[in-house]
């Protein structure tokens, strides 16, 4: 009972904190397109906003991993990036566009710590036989984020032209009283281990681990393909229907195959995460390359659905191999670290995307799919074959309590 309990404390308080970062793009996104005048200001705007996470990140991370008060260092960061939202709110459009990226930055180091960082806290508030649904009950938790977030920032743009900003700021303030409830304890230390030599076991466990370097390489440089949709997306609806507002219907198609497919994850769990992962990157690829296609609003909602669908099992999948690869010690820099170079990678796609703009935004999108090909190609090279049987995971679940003192043991729970 007491794992159950745990678990929707957490999961209510992540489903709020990352609705808040769901959003906050599309809605800086927006608000620089209606205050600034053009979209190429706002993609550099998001952009410095999560670019920021590739130096924070693995920093945030083994700093949580260190932590003797983490409640107090994750209520921080929902209070930072809270204060910096209500900072470019009050500033667009009142100061120089290099002075907003400047605070989107500073603002944006706190992005880790309510992503990959909150998922390391999961292990120790469940049993072992819940984890693996636990991993997919968080996957779930970005789907609903995405339903509630950026469609109803995008309505807001209605309201006035900074409104979208102000809604993060709503959703943060009622996460950190959530926060209070989440059972969270401070790991055990290591104290013959420095910050810096936890950084560098962290980066070696991710250099070293070979299912763990496939999946971050495929995840990471095909998540940067996916900012063209983001990118595109308010143009898209433009073209399509002469008005912003259609922006949110897209983003909602988007967040309710996100919905369906973590519903779908809780009642299948997925039980091949290094298949999982290379499949939903293909199937991504694919949608997004109907949305490039497409000439039709009904086409642009069939394309964001279907990326939708592939959204929570290739987190799940992504969350089981950091898990199963990543010793207890550097838990937290690994979740971090990868989440990190994800959101840097969307960030620096946003930035050339949105430079992309002047040629259209179907070589926009077309790009973004190339860059799933690409990701598909290294990371199959970087990784090592995937194997049918699942023995080896059995096996490996076996050595639960082998101690973090080897460079990369499994997590116990993996399945």
């Amino acid at each position: 009972m007491s794992s159950r309990r745990n678990l929707l404390t957490y999961l209510a308080t992540a489903t709020l904190a990352r609705a808040a970062t769901e959003s906050t793009g599309p809605a800086l996104l927006l608000t620089s397109i209606a205050v600034l005048g053009n979209g190429a200001s706002g993609s550099y705007l998001v952009a410095s906003l999560t670019g920021a996470a590739a130096i924070g990140g693995p920093v945030v991370g083994a700093v949580l991993d260190r932590s003797r008060r983490p409640r107090l260092a994750f209520g921080g960061a929902m209070v930072g990036l809270a204060i910096g939202i209500v900072g470019i709110a009050l500033f667009i459009g009142h100061a120089p566009l290099p002075a907003i990226m400047a605070l989107a930055a500073v603002t944006g180091l706190a992005y880790p710590a309510l992503t990959g960082a909150w998922t390391a806290q999961l292990p120790p508030l469940v049993t072992p036989a819940m984890l693996p649904r636990a991993y997919s009950a968080d996957a779930g938790t970005y789907s609903v984020a995405s339903i509630i977030g950026p469609p109803a920032a995008a309505a807001l743009i209605a309201v006035s032209v900074k409104a979208p900003l102000w809604l993060p700021v709503i959703l943060l303030l009622m996460a950190l009283a959530m926060l209070r409830f989440v059972p969270l304890e401070p790991r055990a230390r290591h104290a013959h281990h420095s910050l810096l030599s936890d950084l560098r076991h962290g980066a070696a466990t991710i250099v070293r681990r070979l299912p763990l370097r496939r999946t971050i390489l495929i995840t990471t440089i095909a998540f940067a393909g996916q900012a063209a949709v983001f990118i595109c997306t308010p143009l898209i609806a433009q073209q399509l229907t002469g008005s912003l507002a259609f922006t949110g219907v897209i983003f909602a198609a988007l967040a309710a195959g996100g919905v369906i497919a973590a519903g779908l994850t809780l009642r299948f769990p997925v039980t091949r995460p290094d298949a999982t992962i290379i499949v939903t990157t293909v199937i991504s690829g694919i949608a997004l390359a109907v949305i490039g296609l497409a000439h039709s609003a009904a086409l642009v909602l069939i394309g964001a659905f279907v990326i939708g669908l592939t959204e929570a099992p290739q987190l799940t999948a992504m969350f089981l191999i950091r898990s199963r690869e990543s010793p207890e010690r550097v838990r937290g820099q690994v979740f971090t670290t990868a989440s990190s170079l994800r959101m840097s990678a969307f960030a620096i796609g946003s930035a050339v995307f949105g430079s992309m703009l002047v040629f259209g935004t179907s070589t926009v999108i077309w790009a973004g799919v190339g860059l799933h090909v690409i990701g598909l190609a290294l990371g199959l090279a970087a990784g090592p074959p995937i194997r049918r049987s699942s023995v080896r995971r059995r096996r490996q679940t076996t050595r639960a309590a082998a101690p973090d003192s080897t460079p990369a043991g499994p997590r116990t729970l993996a399945p």
